[in-house]
């Protein structure tokens, strides 16, 4: 960015134009966000259930596995969320402007494309178990239960990818009822085949294949009845016409959302075992505090999406002051918001340790209490930096997101491997972890004020 420019950029940030209605744009956003904030905490109940299920059986060996199949589960929810956040814009961007018709093609191309692409993953990863054996036991079991994971995830991606439609068109309850009802028959099954068959890993795989299968027809009525394409002007779309949206959104919005989360995992993948050379307690107090920041960032995640659809149905109805609006309203509430929220933290955060830290584990608290009080600010500018990501990448900059991204995460797992093998300490370790997330944030604000400048000059034009 230019020098000269700099003083123009700030005032896009801050000056909202005379007689905006701020309540009415702030109700918009909690009323689409809130259900986004449920359905992610719904998420993480889904998944903390299992573990809590399988960790109450006297055979612990699927729990195990289940760990084990981390990376794969991270792979799959990249490729999931790729597609879903580009067929959430593809259907805001439908709202107004785009024939809504198009909605239900995207779902099904984009659907059919994941499928098929899980196909083609499940069988190299058994080709790959069948051609050759591993001497490391966690591998060999990684790689042998990697096909039927991957495949029993296959009508979640379907789901997933139907109600980012829903949320794109801000129908986000309406797809909530159904989501609650997957994760309570996917955690029923689960529960009867784990605590009263005695059923293994494979109650996980039939658990995941349940809960979409039950609700599934429901999700397609749902969408066909938001999206029939007979209002006016809503007629079908060209094929070419359409062809090439969805191409542009996978390769600017899909595929930078797939390099972000995939990234995202290879870093924490570097930086878990080196802590870990620092001592198990320090590794696993860093696993915790990372858990509780995740816990922290959901209303980010959820709102900023939620700030995304608002601002891309605004583009197409009505022009691009619209949008603007909702940048120039929702981001400093909610910076403001999680800037108040993290102030606080030092009064409120101490309970929630004690709910993931057992009250016995003297080291382990004490570890978790430091980790909490140097890398503090962190969960102000970790969920400020995923809410920008979010907006960003739903709104054309996903690939400047990318790269932000892949720069920092590489400077990061650098700086930790520099300071643990030069002898640096844990205190060098945390301290450039909290400097490294403050730049991401700065690159990510500085690419909004960018995006929000560009607006604003559209709409002056």
């Amino acid at each position: 960015m230019q020098p000269d420019n700099a003083p123009s950029v700030t005032p896009v940030m801050l000056a909202v134009p005379e007689r905006v209605p701020l309540l009415r744009i702030l109700s918009q956003i909690l009323v689409l966000g809130l259900p986004l904030v449920i359905g992610a905490t719904v998420t993480s109940a889904l998944h903390l259930g299992k573990v809590a299920m399988l960790a109450r059986v006297p055979d612990t060996g699927a729990l195990h596995v289940l760990s084990l199949m981390q990376p794969a589960f991270i792979l799959i929810l990249a490729l999931m969320e790729g597609l879903a956040i580009t067929n959430q814009v593809f259907s805001a961007r439908s709202k107004h402007n785009w024939p809504r018709r198009g909605v239900l093609r995207s779902s099904a191309c984009l659907s059919l494309g994941g499928l098929g692409l899980f196909v083609l993953l499940a069988a190299a990863g058994y080709a790959v178990s069948q051609a050759f054996s591993f001497d490391d036991p966690a591998i060999a079991i990684m790689v042998g239960h990697f096909p039927g994971f991957l495949m029993s995830m296959g009508l979640f991606l379907v789901f997933d990818v139907l109600y980012g439609a829903l949320r794109g068109q801000g129908r986000v309850f309406q797809g909530l009822i159904p989501f609650l009802v997957l994760v309570a028959i996917d955690l029923g099954v689960t529960y009867v085949l784990v605590s009263r068959l005695g059923w293994g890993f494979d109650a996980i795989l039939l658990g995941n294949l349940a809960g979409p299968a039950a609700v599934l027809p429901v999700m397609v009525l749902l969408l066909r009845g938001q999206t029939p394409g007979r209002e006016g002007g809503a007629e079908d779309v060209p094929p070419p016409v359409f062809n090439a949206r969805l191409r542009q959104l996978l390769v600017g919005v899909g595929l930078p959302v797939f390099g972000s989360i995939m990234i995202g995992f290879i870093s924490a993948s570097v930086v878990f075992p080196i802590l870990s050379d620092l001592g198990r307690d320090n590794a696993s107090a860093f696993f915790v505090v990372l858990r509780f920041r995740i816990a922290f960032m959901i209303p980010a995640i959820a709102l900023g999406s939620a700030i995304a659809i608002l601002a891309n149905q605004a583009a197409e109805e009505g022009g691009r002051g619209g949008q603007l609006r909702y940048l120039q309203v929702g981001v400093p509430v909610m910076l403001a918001f999680y800037a108040l929220m993290t102030l606080t933290l030092p009064q409120w955060g101490g309970g929630m340790l004690d709910l993931l830290v057992p009250p016995d584990a003297v080291a382990l608290r004490a570890s978790a209490d430091l980790m909490m009080s140097r890398l503090l600010v962190t969960f102000f500018v970790v969920a400020g930096s995923t809410m920008l990501q979010v907006i960003l990448e739903q709104l054309g900059r996903g690939r400047q997101v990318l790269l932000i991204t892949l720069a920092t995460e590489a400077a990061t797992c650098a700086t930790v491997v520099y300071a643990v093998y030069d002898n640096a300490g844990l205190e060098m370790v945390l301290w450039s972890l909290v400097v490294l997330a403050g730049v991401t944030f700065v690159l990510l604000l500085l690419q909004l004020l960018g995006l929000m400048r560009g607006i604003g000059r559209g709409n002056a034009v």
